[in-house]
């Protein structure tokens, strides 16, 4: 069953009509709540819900309207925060049960920002067991005998399916970049470093990152204005992107793990843009690049096991099969080999950054291939790398496989030139997502 059925409402479509007062804060959260009371009996995409504080904040949100405030574009929007986020007056059991349900006292500092552009908070989306590698209780709208993919399981879902206008989602591994994918919406993995963590539940102090998930990637860029205190990027999208990015085609690692469908969609999009005017040449990545994956998990292992490691000992019959091995993992990684992450993750960050000596772009498959079934929440190695290396990522889908499942492109960017990246996924938005309901051809 097929529960994405026409695309959701934008930030970007229905922040002019807010303003303008043609659509009310309370109408657009009533049409979330009217698709969550309709779509999360099946999908489960909501570890928490607040309808009573949510239509409070709506509410005072119209009086402000009413008296001409207008706190910008997240003025009214309908926001679900993953539940390893701290939002004050709501639980962060990051699905585990021994958390309990005690209220969070104060607000993560990307919720506090968020809060004061006017978002408004649903709850809290359902996350695999602390954002690690257990299945989620939340299903793929576009097919519920198949993963929404992990960790921001309920995020990507929610967003798919018009429960909410946008989500926010972390990622250590594969964690936004790969549920996007799954399920057909667009998702940041911004700069490591570049969202404040405060009020996150931490599992790796070097490779977790926040980012938005939503539909396009104006809403996006609109969200993540919100979530920080830096430059605001949506002006760089205001008028349309005219300009072709030249792009560098990464191979050899990548497309050698892609499936068949994906490496039949990889030629079609190739062919897209560069019939649509972009330089595309194929990118050779560096020799240290082979052993990425290798280091990345050592280094999520290792920092796992000092964050977690004392709760799981005192909780292990709660954990999952996977959490567990992870951590049981972490305990054989020693300091040594702790420090060699460190030193390699420094060096592939600098070596990486030869890719975009002719390229303002790489892009990259998102995922193998469509989401897989429900006893996993797929392979991040698509995904990995660039949290590895801290370089920022959006995804955006493409096509729908024979099957009716999502497929999406990973459009990496160089760490120290995040303009070049936005403007350049929105021109390839432009010209891939049209029509990306059907089969590309």
């Amino acid at each position: 069953m097929n529960l994405f059925q026409t695309p959701p409402q934008t930030i970007a479509h229905v922040q002019q009509a807010i303003k303008t007062r043609e659509l009310s804060c309370r109408e657009l959260l009533e049409n979330c709540f009217h698709n969550i009371d309709e779509k999360e009996s099946t999908l489960q995409a909501w570890a928490h819900l607040d309808r009573e504080a949510a239509f409070q904040q709506a509410e005072a949100l119209d009086q402000e309207l009413q008296q001409g405030r207008w706190r910008g574009p997240l003025h009214g929007i309908p926001v679900g925060i993953k539940d390893i986020i701290d939002v004050k007056g709501m639980p962060t059991r990051g699905g585990l049960d021994t958390r309990g349900k005690t209220p969070a006292s104060r607000d993560a500092t990307i919720v506090e920002n968020l809060r004061l552009e006017g978002a408004i908070f649903l709850g809290k989306t359902e996350t695999t067991q602390l954002a690690c590698f257990d299945p989620p209780p939340t299903l793929n709208p576009w097919n519920q005998k198949h993963t929404p993919g992990g960790s921001s399981s309920g995020s990507a879902a929610a967003v798919a399916a018009g429960m909410c206008l946008a989500a926010v989602g972390t990622q250590t591994g594969g964690s936004i970049i790969r549920p996007a994918s799954f399920c057909g919406v667009a998702g940041l993995k911004p700069t490591f470093g570049m969202v404040d963590r405060r009020g996150l539940i931490l599992l790796s102090q070097h490779l977790d990152h926040i980012g938005p998930l939503a539909q396009t990637i104006a809403d996006l860029v609109i969200m993540l204005d919100g979530m920080t205190d830096q430059a605001t990027y949506l002006p760089l999208l205001i008028e349309p992107v005219t300009d072709a990015p030249r792009i560098g085609w990464l191979t050899d690692f990548f497309e050698s793990r892609a499936d068949a469908a994906m490496e039949q969609t990889l030629k079609a999009v190739r062919t897209k843009l560069e019939t649509a005017g972009a330089p595309i040449r194929d990118c050779p990545l560096p020799t240290e690049f082979e052993s990425i994956l290798d280091y990345h998990l050592n280094l999520m292992q290792y920092e796992m096991v000092q964050n977690m490691g004392e709760d799981y000992d005192q909780n292990k019959e709660f954990y999952g099969p996977a959490i567990s091995q992870v951590l049981d993992a972490g305990r054989e990684v020693s300091q040594e080999r702790f420090e060699a992450c460190l030193d390699y993750q420094s060096l592939i960050s600098q070596v990486t950054r030869r890719c975009f000596a002719r390229a303002e772009i790489l892009i990259s498959p998102a995922t193998l291939g469509p989401a897989p079934d429900l006893i996993t929440t797929g392979n991040p190695s698509m995904n990995a790398p660039w949290s590895m290396t801290g370089f920022p990522t959006i995804s955006i889908p493409v096509t729908v496989t024979e099957t009716g499942l999502p497929l999406a492109i990973q459009i990496t960017g160089h760490p120290d030139k995040f303009d070049d990246l936005l403007l350049a996924a929105q021109w390839c938005e432009d010209v891939l997502r049209p029509g990306y309901l059907e089969q590309i051809s």
